[in-house]
């Protein structure tokens, strides 16, 4: 007997949700590695160390949202002949949000990803997180791209402004197989975007600062005592250091012949240095 075909996707079930939930204002995005589901037992504390992970399971949020635009993502209707209208497909879908301000740091990295498939998630102001539907599991959004608009520069009438918008790989499949998870705690608290540094060389012997990569904003004074305790720990090719506070800088004693350098963000999380990665 031959394969027997069923019509599946032709039913309809139009009842709702008994507590329909209250769609509030996105405030932000969680960009991660394609295939990677969000923690159904995530606790603040295990959603700020998936920021710090290594990747393929990083977090990667950006934030925060005060303006959407949809566009796209519509039905293509169209008749053939002297037939009726009839829908041919779901129109290519791009969301579109406004930061409330313009991080030219963000931007530069954006711009630099924008060949790379991600997926995204979306969260709002309540702590609900949205996706995809994938079994038990909630998923981000496929994406084709995503890309950073950026007026760098106030006009007349404007301040500056970056927007950040996401390319959806399968609208209809965005609509058809959305879902969301509700949080029991406040996750943009909980979320640490990671800011390329560098560890630089002052000209003095064996000194060094830790400065962001993009501007030269010097973070020494905010991490060094802790990264001349945990020396070992969170430095590469690093024996020895100490922290000078009346100086701000970082005396680091190097393995013979090698250069210093900050570990990943995955170790330096063990040692409570937060948010930074080595550029």
């Amino acid at each position: 007997m031959r394969n027997i075909r069923n019509c599946t996707g032709g039913n309809l079930d139009t009842g709702v949700s008994k507590c329909p939930i209250d769609l509030a204002n996105i405030i932000g995005a969680i960009v991660v590695e394609p295939g990677m589901s969000f923690p159904a037992d995530a606790t603040a504390a295990s959603i700020k160390q998936a920021c710090h992970a290594d990747r393929p399971n990083r977090l990667m949020p950006i934030m925060s949202f005060v303006e959407y635009a949809k566009d796209g993502g519509e039905p293509n209707v169209s008749s053939v002949g002297y037939g009726g209208n009839q829908v041919t497909n779901i129109g290519a879908r791009t969301d579109t949000f406004t930061l409330d301000k313009c991080y030219t740091d963000l931007a530069a990295q954006l711009n630099k990803a924008v060949n790379k498939k991600f997926e995204v998630f979306y969260f709002d102001e309540n702590n609900v997180v949205y996706g995809l539907q994938d079994g038990d599991n909630l998923r981000g959004f496929p994406l084709t791209t995503l890309y950073p608009t950026v007026t760098p520069h106030p006009t007349s009438s404007n301040p500056a402004t970056l927007t950040v918008s996401f390319a959806f790989v399968n609208a209809r499949d965005a609509i058809e197989n959305f879902d969301y998870l509700e949080l029991d705690f406040n996750l943009k608290n909980s979320l640490v975007g990671l800011t390329a540094v560098k560890l630089v060389a002052t000209g003095a012997a064996n000194k060094y600062k830790i400065i962001e990569a993009q501007g030269g904003y010097d973070l020494t004074s905010k991490f060094g005592s802790t990264i001349a305790s945990n020396a070992q720990a969170v430095l590469n090719n690093v024996t020895a250091a100490t922290y000078d506070s009346e100086t701000e800088t970082l005396t680091l004693t190097t393995s013979e012949g090698n250069t210093p350098s900050l570990k990943a963000p995955s170790a330096l999380y063990t040692a409570e240095i937060e948010g930074i990665v080595s550029a």
